[in-house]
């Protein structure tokens, strides 16, 4: 395909796409909208791409089996910051994927610096590449237009005239004119009610949404497939004293990038050395609480709330400034020969090994803290990144044996997909409620101000609760009212989702089947009825219900 002619395919499927932007997204909730948006503007990169015969690496394309799980969760998840997270992963990994595309070099090869400019550039470059693809679309209806028989590039230019001054014209007269507004809306109804659209209402809303699709599309078409490579630098390093044999097995065809900064293996050594002693203090006290269990903690007058309470996060951030400290000495660094480079690795096992079970301490902590106080989307999340952070350590052990080039790198990428797909599938919300409610049938105090803002997610594990609990109680009560505000909620969505089934969620649509079936023994929610806020009267280990449970306790005989 010439090179006009892509911009102009490029810049129609962007109208497209753009269009479809406009009716998948405009005014809807989100949901399954966006994992088929993302697959459409996915193939429509892969198809335009062979038929321009432009080269495109398809070993980089492993990001996309990431970025698909990503989007369908978007489709199946109702928590709203699993939800954004998965938005964000499919942006980012898009983002990397378009980078690499036209490129020789093997993603998972690259450093982690390489990454983020990916990111960075291919965000900053879409704008400018969208303009690009139109200038040089315009380029071509111009020269088609001169010659003979250029039909096809004269209907695309009048057209192209003609709707912006049709739309204007449409906009003004309908507003002039109620009774033509009504008429316009009447000649498209069968359209309208498709697609939900207001002809006279909010074009210029819709059209910038349109535009932005629109842009976006385009110029991640022309960025991602016309964006010349550069040519490779091969680069052979010449040996030196800090090279040994095994270290040599590894090549890299760029040149190396000295450190401004350098320290001895002396230096090195002694940094290293320290931190290895004091990490081994810790952890012999760990090993006594790891052995002497709550007796111990009594003998220390420290009960277990407070030995959960106290240290989590600061071992976590050991954890994640012992990693980068790492990093850095392996960078810095200068090991002359094989002896100084086993020096360094086992001082960097030993770290490691430290590490890992001050990390081991910190899941112990954090479990005491959710048994003694509850279950928290803070504290799953964290307690998930320190599995995850375990692995990075893992890689970082790798990089220092030089088994293969910029691992670490690739195991960053891979432990933040892994992340997010541990959470995806940990369906968090559903978690904290059936982990809450299990403390609460062991006798522990239920966190009824914290359970108000999971999001349809919960359903299954309340509605549980509320089938199980002592009716009249003030758990039951609570739950009723939790359960028939969820029901009035997604009933609205669920009745728009059937005019409008792009924005059906697998899971909002589940609670709602669950719901339903036990409608008639639901009240209506009634919003007078405050059971206490999470973000407002609540103190750590219990909540603070105020008078809004006396209104409850009172209208609850006659709701039921």
């Amino acid at each position: 395909m010439e090179r006009r002619s892509f911009a102009v395919a490029a810049v129609i499927a962007g109208v497209v796409m753009g269009l479809l932007g406009n009716i998948l997204f405009y005014n809807r909730s989100i949901g399954i909208s966006f994992p088929i948006y993302i697959l459409v503007a996915v193939g429509l990169v892969l198809l335009l791409g062979r038929a321009a015969r432009r080269p495109m690496n398809w070993r980089n394309l492993w990001v996309l089996l990431p970025l698909a799980f990503c989007a369908v969760m978007v489709a199946v998840r109702a928590d709203e910051l699993i939800v954004a997270l998965n938005v964000g992963a499919v942006l980012t990994l898009g983002a990397i994927g378009l980078y690499y595309l036209p490129l020789t070099n093997a993603m998972d090869t690259e450093p982690l610096a390489e990454h983020t400019k990916a990111v960075l550039e291919t965000g900053i470059m879409v704008m400018p590449a969208a303009l690009g693809e139109g200038l040089q679309a315009w380029e071509w209806l111009r020269e088609k237009r001169q010659q003979r028989g250029g039909v096809l590039a004269a209907v695309l230019r009048g057209s192209i005239f003609a709707l912006p001054i049709v739309l204007v014209f449409a906009v003004l007269l309908g507003s002039a004119d109620a009774v033509f507004a009504s008429y316009v809306n009447q000649a498209f109804e069968g359209v309208r009610r498709a697609l939900g659209l207001e002809l006279m209402g909010d074009t210029l809303t819709r059209g910038i949404v349109t535009a932005a699709f629109g842009i976006a599309v385009t110029g991640s078409l022309g960025y991602g497939l016309m964006r010349q490579a550069a040519p490779a630098i091969v680069v052979v390093p010449p040996r030196t004293d800090e090279t040994d044999d095994e270290d040599a097995l590894i090549t890299d065809d760029k040149p190396k990038a000295k450190p401004g900064f350098k320290l001895s293996m002396v230096e090195t050594s002694i940094i290293m050395g320290s931190v290895v002693a004091l990490f081994a203090a810790f952890v012999v006290v760990q090993f006594a609480y790891f052995f002497g269990g709550e007796r111990t903690l009594e003998l220390s007058s420290i009960s277990y709330a407070q030995y959960a309470r106290r240290g989590f996060f600061e071992l976590v951030a050991v954890s994640v400034m012992t990693l980068g400290l790492s990093l850095i000495l392996d960078h810095i660094s200068v090991r002359q020969g094989k002896r100084e480079n086993n020096i360094f690795r086992v001082l960097a096992l030993l770290i490691v090994g430290l590490t890992t079970i001050m990390l081991v301490s910190a899941s112990q902590r954090m479990w005491l803290y959710e048994e003694a106080f509850g279950f928290t989307q803070l504290r799953v999340y964290t307690h998930v990144f320190m599995l995850w952070l375990g692995v990075l350590f893992g890689f970082f052990v790798l990089a220092v044996f030089r088994l293969r080039m910029n691992i670490f790198s690739l195991g960053m990428v891979l432990a933040i997909i892994g992340y997010l797909v541990t959470l995806n599938v940990m369906n968090v919300d559903h978690y904290i409620a059936d982990r809450n409610i299990a403390r609460y049938h062991d006798g522990q105090e239920l966190d009824i101000a914290f359970l108000n803002i999971l999001s349809p997610d919960a359903v299954s594990p309340i509605l549980a609760l509320w089938q199980e609990s002592e009716a009249g109680s003030e758990v039951h009560t609570w739950s009723r009212q939790w359960l028939a505000k969820q029901l009035k909620d997604l009933s609205g969505e669920v009745k728009l989702g059937q005019q409008l089934p792009f924005s059906l969620n697998a899971s909002r649509m589940n609670a709602w089947l669950e719901l339903d079936r036990v409608s008639r023994q639901l009240p209506v929610y009634d919003p007078s009825l405050y059971w206490g806020s999470y973000y407002g009267g609540y103190n750590e280990g219990r909540s603070d219900y105020g008078s809004g449970w006396d209104a409850i306790e009172t209208a609850a005989p006659s709701s039921r």
